[in-house]
């Protein structure tokens, strides 16, 4: 139950994050660095290059853009 908690408590930070990079900004320039320094910045959180292009393309895709970032290469 806890780890269902702290795993729903992350998700929502992060989508928070992704959230204020996409609204009101220019979209062509985010890129995975940038979430990745602000989840920690913000919320201390260490995330890895392809979580963080699956949550900014989660939140353009919630706000209707219809650009995406490219997967890193693994």
């Amino acid at each position: 139950m806890l780890k269902t908690i702290r795993s729903s408590r992350r998700h929502a930070r992060l989508m928070r994050a992704a959230d204020s990079l996409i609204f009101g900004k220019d979209t062509e320039a985010l890129t995975a660095g940038d979430l990745i320094a602000l989840a920690f910045g913000r919320f201390q959180l260490r995330i890895d290059e392809a979580e963080a292009v699956d949550y900014l393309n989660a939140g353009l895709v919630r706000r209707g853009h219809a650009q995406r970032l490219a997967a890193p290469n693994a």
